[in-house]
């Protein structure tokens, strides 16, 4: 006999799954499915639940963290539209282009520097991709590898602090989103080690990929393109060093930065009213977006936790009288498939509600957790059939056949599970530092 809570679970994660097959964007999905449900829970008088889910969307959105979003969206497309990232880019290839793929190496490191101002990752791949790839093919670069490249490193931006996902999980939560952003460094800092060295391997084993001499861009020719990497030298020390050192919140960190962009670009000269009008109008729908998903997340979390249908999966899981780390296993193979399928915020806001009750349960550190399931989520995207970034590859070199870039597709997400593997054997890898900062402050 199939236990009432579980049976509810699968009417509810059925029912949501019906409507995001129909196209249903998943902010309404779970408001759908919320209200719904309170109706059934609560009958004959459902105003109460309907009550209880607008007051947990609303307390919700009331969180001052979540004021970074918007600062870190309008940061990351100034940065973006104003150029500012292609000098960045410049000294990066320069100083790589002595390495077999020195030009696929430079992409990956300039995703990781980017990624450090940016914190979403489809702004992070559209200004890699377009900075990189007409260099990659131009030199004879296999055009699915280099799509795909891209797609990767423009998921570290997710990963490298600051991090949209790690804002919203810290919220859902109550980690502290400075802890998690300076957690996320090091193991950005491993992705980024990994995947030049499997080009470096690739290329040796297969020189089809990047084919051509070696070209070593002389040592003045570097360092004249080195000064030119100071606006985002400013932002990244302005930004990570404020919240580090416990100079401000993060919230404080994401307006000095913005501002600093906007000054920066000014004194450039590149900053123009088409720049801020684009800017800003993306970080409204942006964030708009984003707020709407966690609104109906709160509402999804409100109807489970009060049908007690989160309290019965914890406890069932609980009782398996398995070691936490086959379970985080587990939870960590159910997250890279449903990467596969969703958008990364919303599978981490939708399944908060259920999943953060287990993990607590199970006195695993949250930071932790957190740290390998946003990598999980830089996996989701790039995995096929459904990852973003490979998509907008697709949309901004449209002659690239989608097959060539899923077929490559596959490495990368090998390299982010290896190191998801390496954080569940070296918990330190991510809590080490943040505990370092912590006992200086």
């Amino acid at each position: 006999m199939v236990d009432g809570g579980v049976l509810m679970l699968l009417v509810l994660v059925v029912s949501l799954l019906f409507l995001l097959f129909l196209g249903l964007p998943i902010a309404f999905a779970l408001g759908i499915v919320s209200v719904v449900m309170a109706t059934f829970l609560w009958w004959p008088d459902p105003t109460l639940g309907y009550f209880g889910i607008a007051l947990a969307g609303y307390n919700e959105m009331t969180n001052f963290l979540l004021v970074c979003v918007p600062l870190f969206i309008l940061m990351a497309e100034v940065i973006s539209k104003s150029g500012m990232g292609d000098d960045t880019y410049e000294f990066v290839y320069r100083l790589l282009s002595g390495l077999p793929g020195g030009l696929a190496m430079a992409a990956v490191v300039f995703g990781m520097i980017f990624g450090a101002c940016c914190g979403a990752s489809t702004a992070g791949t559209a200004t890699v991709g377009l900075l990189s790839v007409p260099p990659m093919r131009e030199k004879g670069y296999d055009a699915g590898f280099s799509g795909t490249l891209v797609a990767f490193s423009g998921a570290l931006s997710i990963l490298i602090p600051p991090s949209i996902l790690f804002i919203i999980y810290g919220v859902l939560s109550g980690v502290s989103v400075g802890d998690l952003f300076i957690a996320g460094l090091v193991p950005g800092v491993i992705l980024t080690m990994l995947a030049c060295i499997y080009i470096f391997v690739l290329i040796k084993i297969n020189p089809s990929i990047a084919p051509g001499k070696v070209v070593r861009v002389p040592l003045r020719s570097t360092l004249l393109a080195a000064w030119k990497v100071w606006p985002m030298l400013v932002v990244i020390i302005t930004l990570l060093g404020s919240i580090y050192f416990g100079i401000a919140t993060p919230t404080e960190s994401a307006a000095i930065a913005c501002l600093s962009v906007f000054i920066i670009a000014y004194l450039q000269r590149r900053l123009t009213w088409n720049i801020v009008k684009e800017s800003l109008l993306k970080a409204v729908k942006v964030t708009s977006m984003i707020g709407w998903v966690i609104v109906g997340a709160m509402a999804f979390g409100y109807v489970l936790v009060r049908s007690g249908v989160a309290v019965q999966l914890t406890q069932g899981i609980v009782d398996w009288q398995v070691p936490p780390y086959v379970i985080i296993l587990f939870l960590m193979a159910i997250y890279l498939v449903m990467g596969m399928l969703m958008d990364p915020a919303a599978i981490i806001m939708m399944t908060a509600p259920i999943v953060l009750p287990l993990i607590t349960a199970l006195n695993v550190d949250l930071l932790w957790f957190g740290v390998m399931l946003v990598i999980n989520m830089c996996a989701g995207n790039i995995s096929p059939p459904m990852g973003l970034n490979i998509y907008i590859v697709k949309g901004l070199f449209d002659d690239i056949p989608m097959g060539d870039l899923f077929k490559h597709a596959w490495a990368f997400v090998a390299i982010d599970v290896v190191a998801i593997l390496l954080l569940m054997i070296f918990p330190s890898l991510a809590t080490w530092l943040p505990s370092l900062l912590a006992a200086n402050r």
